[in-house]
Formats: structure tokens, sequence, C-alpha cells
């Protein structure tokens, strides 16, 4: 081996060796940014604040709906006076109020309490969406944020290993060949580099958009996150997420609501009443008796006659077929709720597996076969392009290590979606 090769090789290692190693996480405030950006989305998300005040708006329906319809008043001014026994009749003034059957109100309050009460749970799941949201695009830039860190690396190394191959070239100690090789592995690495950076700067755009930020914000590389577990079992989450999954929540909700439209409907063969008064007054008579040009008054009562039965039959089909459509959909819901909890419960555990497998196995094993590349490198017993093959292995193990990291986050996000927002994983 002649000694300008070992010079080549020491300085390789010399490049390598100072790179600081970026997959072994640390503790940082990377964690408290990621509740930075929920607590901003939640406060100024344009979509949460639609369903936050149209919930408000159905809170203060309910609060309405039951009263009585306004009272009418009446007046009349008689247009050629109406002669009586007592005095002509010139003007009158009246009264009335429509009472509905004793129960309609009733059960249109608590029809129109249980919609409030959906476009509630329909807030909180939209709430519970763009939480979810703003998770799967914080993970997303910690996982291209991490991709660029070791493309970059990856390029510094080859770009310091080109300039050498290149001098050494010159000097005809190398083939071209190893010098045209770092180039292209130099271009390709260029070439992700160009496509990471596009590919960060939307997901920015997106967060911002979802944190509804103005145009221009930037955020500055997540190279962290916290350590999560997971332990909890499936039974437990499965009986956790009836009580607290909006969508289901919703569901039951609609089946009550329907339920008290139908008995509205029954209640349509019952009749309203109007109840009024009217004063007529009447001008001087030209009689002698007591009561000549004395005023006049009279009670009323009216009642609406249902008696168009085809009409009622139909409306009372229409909310029995609504009712049932909605228990279908309340078990349609109970079904696709099940399954993304015990979907995302067995990926959550999968991924813990392969996270677990690269921590004991896959980044050991590729540590190792780069160590034994150098020695081999150093001892003549492989090839530059051999060593560059091992250290690019090294590398994409990292990369895969950091992916499969984001993906067991984005699951666990997911899951807390699916559940509603309540459940939390613990912290380690």
């Amino acid at each position: 081996m002649n000694n300008q090769m070992i010079k080549l090789r020491t300085m390789v290692f010399t490049i390598v060796l100072c790179l600081p190693p970026v997959f072994v996480m640390a503790d940082n405030n990377e964690g408290k940014l990621l509740d930075v950006f929920i607590e901003e989305a939640t406060q100024n998300n344009p979509k949460i604040q639609e369903a936050f005040h149209a919930w408000k708006a159905s809170e203060y329906k309910t609060k309405h709906v039951r009263s009585l319809d306004d009272p009418m008043a009446i007046y009349g001014k008689f247009g050629e006076e109406v002669q009586t026994r007592v005095g002509p009749q010139e003007q009158k003034f009246g009264v009335s109020q429509k009472i509905p059957f004793p129960g309609k109100r009733s059960l249109k309050g608590k029809a129109q309490a249980k919609h409030a009460a959906m476009l509630k749970e329909k807030y909180e799941a939209t709430k519970q969406e763009i939480i979810k949201d703003v998770k799967f695009s914080y993970f997303d830039l910690f996982w291209v944020d991490q991709a660029l860190e070791i493309n970059e690396e990856e390029k510094s190394i080859l770009e310091r290993v080109e300039k050498v191959a290149q001098r050494k070239y010159e000097s005809n100690q190398v083939p071209q060949q190893d010098v045209i090789k770092v180039q292209v592995e130099l271009s390709k690495i260029i070439q992700k580099l160009f496509l990471l950076k596009q590919n960060r700067q939307s997901i920015v755009v997106k967060l911002n958009t979802l944190l509804n930020r103005s145009y221009g914000f930037e955020i500055s590389r997540i190279l962290t996150v916290d350590d999560v577990s997971f332990d909890y079992e499936l039974d437990d989450l499965m009986a956790h997420v009836k009580n607290t999954r909006q969508e289901l929540l919703a569901a039951h909700l609609s089946v009550e609501k329907a339920g008290y439209e139908k008995s509205l409907a029954k209640m349509a063969y019952l009749p309203d009443f109007i109840f009024g008064a009217e004063y007529i007054e009447i001008g001087g008579g030209s009689t002698a008796l007591s009561n000549d040009g004395d005023d006049a008054w009279m009670g009323m009562v009216s009642v609406n006659v249902p008696i168009w039965f085809g009409k009622l039959k139909a409306q009372v089909k229409e909310k029995e077929e609504a009712l049932f459509a909605e228990q279908k959909n309340k078990e349609d819901v109970e079904s696709r709720v099940a399954f993304e909890v015990q979907d995302i419960y067995f990926k959550i555990k999968t991924y813990q597996d392969i996270v677990l497998l690269y921590e004991t196995a896959l980044i050991p094993q590729a540590q190792q076969a780069f160590d034994a590349s150098q020695t081999g490198f150093e001892t003549g017993s492989i090839s530059f392009l051999d060593w560059l093959d091992t250290e690019r292995t090294s590398l994409q193990t990292r990369l895969a290590y950091y992916k499969v990291i984001t993906d067991y986050h984005k699951s666990i996000a997911y899951l807390q979606r699916v559940l509603g927002g309540d459940f939390q994983g613990d912290r380690k």
C-alpha cells in the first residue's frame, strides 16, 4: 500500500469521525413547540371557529324554540258603520294567542336540544381533526428535517472525498472510476436535498394554514420529538372509545333527535288552539236605553281541525324512516370506529416492534458493517467504492429508522383522534 492511498483513507476516516451522530434523540423543548402549535390552531383555525359558532347559534335556538308564537293584535275600522240597537259599530280592537297542544313545544325543545348537542360534538370532532393534522404536519417536518440533516451530512462527506479523489486521480493514484462514482453519488444527494427542501416548504405552508398564520412564517428545524410509550390493551381502548369519540356520540344524539321528531309528527293529529278577545267601540245611539252607546267585547277560541289524515300519516312515516336511517347510521359509525381502533392499535404495536428492531439490531449492525469497512479499507481488503456503499447503507438505515419513528408518532396521533382526543400516550 502506497503512502498516498493511506493518506486518502486517513482523511476519509477523519471526515466521518468528526461529523456528529444524529440518530440519538435528546430531550429539549421541541415537544413544547408542538403544544404551542396545537394551542394556536385551536384558537385561530377558521374551521374550528365556524363549528364553534354554529354550535353556539344552535344553543341559542334551543332557548327560544319552546316559546309561544307572538300574539296577534287586531284593529278594524268599519267603512260604513254597522247599526245596532244601541248604536253604530265604529271600530274594534283585538288580540289573540296561538297555544299548541300540550306537549308539542316540549318535544320541539328536546329535538332542538339534541341538535345543539350534535353540533357541539361536531365542534369537538373538528377541533380534534385539526389537532391531528397539526401533529401530522409536525412529525412530517421532523422526518424531513432529519432527512435533510442526514443527507447534508452525506453530501459533506462526499464533497470532501470527491476533492481528495480528484487530486489523487490527477496524480494517477486512483482510477477515474472512483471520482465519477463519487460525483454521481454527490449529484443524487443534491437532487434529494432539492426535493426535501421543496417538501419541507409545502409542509410549512400547510402547518401555517392550519394555524391561520399569514404568509411568510418560517419554522425552525425540528430534530427531536418526545419519546412516547404505548402499553394499552385493546379491550380498554374499545371500551374507552364508546364514551369519547365525537362522531359516535353525535350518532347516538341523532337517533334521539329523530325519536323526538317522530313523536312530534304523531302529535300533529292533535289540534292547536287560538285564544283571543275583541273590544268593539260603539257610537252614541238615538235610543233612550241605559246602555245606549256602550262598547262591546267578546272572547274567542278557535281550533284547527287536522282532518287531512293522508298528509298526517305521510309525515309520521317520513319521521319513522328518518329514525330508522339514523339508527342504521349509528350502527355504521360504531362499526367503523371499532375497525379504526383495532387497525391503528395493531399498527402501533407493529411500529413499536420495528423501532425496537432498529435500535437493537439494524442500526448496530449497520454501524458494525461500517466499522468493518473502515478496517477493510484501511488494510486494503476492500475498495473505496465498497466503503462508499457501506457508508451510504449506514446513512440509509438511519433514515429508515427516523421514518419508522415518524410513522409511530403519527399513529399515536391518529389513535388520539380515533378515541376523541382524551387518550394520552405515556411520556417517558
